[in-house]
Parts: C-alpha cells; structure tokens; sequence
C-alpha cells in the first residue's frame, strides 16, 4: 500500500513539475515577444539623449508647480491693485 501511494505521489510531483515547466516556457515567450519596458528616451544608450530627456522632465515639472503659484500671485495683484484704485 505505501510503495502504491509513494507510486502515487511521485506521479503527481511529476504532473505539477511539468506543468510548472510549460508555464515558464511560455512566460519566457511572452517576455521575449514583448519587453516590459518602455519606449523612452531615459533608457536611452546615448548620455545626451538620456539628459536632454531629464531636462525636458525637469522643465514641465517646474512649469507644472509654478504656473498655478504664478496665476495666484496675479490674482492677489490685481485684487491689490484694485483695492488701492478706489482711494
């Protein structure tokens, strides 16, 4: 009985390694068809392509964070500057 169910067992270790097997196989096709990474300049090969690349992200981040402080501090001037026309 326990040489049946070692039988047994050693069938279904085989099953599960097979499929584990066919799973990375195809994984490995799906990764090799598709790489993960992105089409970008900041994986670029080329020194200057990658730091022109981070300047360009450096300058709308910058423009992101400013325009709004910008378009603040106009409106806090005109409403000033109003405030001072009526005397």
């Amino acid at each position: 009985m326990e040489e049946q169910d070692l039988q047994h067992r050693l069938n279904e270790m085989q099953t599960h390694i097979k499929t584990i097997e066919e799973r990375v196989v195809s994984m490995e096709r799906r990764q090799s068809m598709q790489p993960d990474l992105p089409q970008t300049a900041l994986l670029s090969g080329s020194f200057l392509t990658r730091a022109f690349a981070v300047l360009g992200h450096y300058i709308v981040a910058s423009l992101i964070i400013v325009i709004p402080l910008y378009i603040l501090i106009f409106i806090v001037a005109i409403v000033i500057g109003l405030s001072f026309s009526q005397f």
